[in-house]
């Protein structure tokens, strides 16, 4: 793949990058396993985009992930477990996801961690999933159904994307990507305290308007809404590295296959707290390879 001051992906540097990033964020890199995520992925990983995310979470408890979404049909799905890098036991996790694929034309993603197998199957839709269908599906969390006054209450009637996260057992529900500045401050600050979740604080409500969608977790073993994120894009001149010590060292020490540095900065709110997610935009082509997407 190529383009604006991106470099031929080269497979074997990547690995050697993730290598990078899991010393940076101090977490444990499994040589065998990603090798095999590179080798599952080889002829998908050219044709999309590919960032790399870790979050502020303690050391025990925090991932590096290899992020890839591309525009095909062609479902990872198969590939990956029969590399033995997804299993399926039966969970409606894996029912939903044959009743999203059967009704929409989804183009694919998958986050795979570098310590372990695949963590989450990303379904993106160009024009979006009306709620009303997604929450009538037979396999959908329970707490998706009763969040419907959420939804309304935030202005979204469709989702733009749905990650499913199998180590988890956990759906993310992604309102369509807008234009940094639709959503106000107030808003999302609004959003949260709906949901009883602590308000922002100092510049992170200003933060928090600059945010291009917003995305909600939900689990099926558990009533409410678990977490409720604001992703933000930043250069790496702009981005707020003072909040976390980790996210200073990330954007410095990152390396990228792209020419330009640039990063998206996550805030994560939930009942008790939240913590900061950052991303890489390793390959340079984020914002081409989602433009479509509303």
């Amino acid at each position: 793949m190529t383009g604006d001051g991106l470099r031929e992906l080269d497979l074997t540097r990547l690995s050697e990058d993730l290598r990078q990033y899991a010393r940076i964020a101090q977490v444990r890199f499994n040589a065998a396993v990603v090798d095999k995520v590179i080798d599952t992925l080889a002829d998908l990983l050219p044709l999309g985009w590919i960032g790399v995310r870790t979050t502020t979470l303690p050391p025990a408890r925090r991932d590096v992930n290899l992020r890839l979404c591309y525009r095909s049909p062609v479902p990872p799905v198969p590939r990956l477990r029969q590399a033995g890098l997804l299993t399926f036991t039966g969970h409606p996790i894996e029912t939903l996801l044959d009743e999203v694929a059967e009704r929409h034309e989804p183009w694919w993603g998958v986050d795979a961690s570098v310590n372990g197998p695949a963590d989450k199957i990303w379904m993106i839709f160009d024009r979006g999933i009306p709620l009303e269908e997604l929450t009538e599906l037979p396999s959908i969390p329970a707490a998706v159904r009763t969040a419907r006054p959420h939804f309304h209450d935030s202005g979204m009637d469709r989702a733009g994307l749905l990650a499913l996260d199998f180590s988890r057992r956990t759906i993310n529900v992604y309102s369509p990507v807008f234009t940094p500045g639709t959503l106000s401050p107030e808003a999302a600050a609004t959003m949260l305290t709906r949901l009883g979740f602590p308000a922002p604080e100092g510049d992170l409500r200003h933060t928090n308007g600059q945010a291009f969608d917003f995305y909600q977790t939900f689990g099926w073993d558990h009533p409410g809404l678990l977490r409720l994120c604001f992703p933000v894009r930043c250069s790496a001149e702009e981005f707020p590295v003072h909040h976390h010590p980790l996210l200073r060292d990330f954007v410095e020490q990152a390396p990228f296959a792209a020419a330009e540095r640039n990063f998206v900065f996550y805030t994560t709110y939930g009942p008790r707290g939240g913590y900061f997610k950052v991303q890489s935009d390793y390959t340079g082509n984020h914002r081409q390879t989602f433009a479509a997407t509303t």
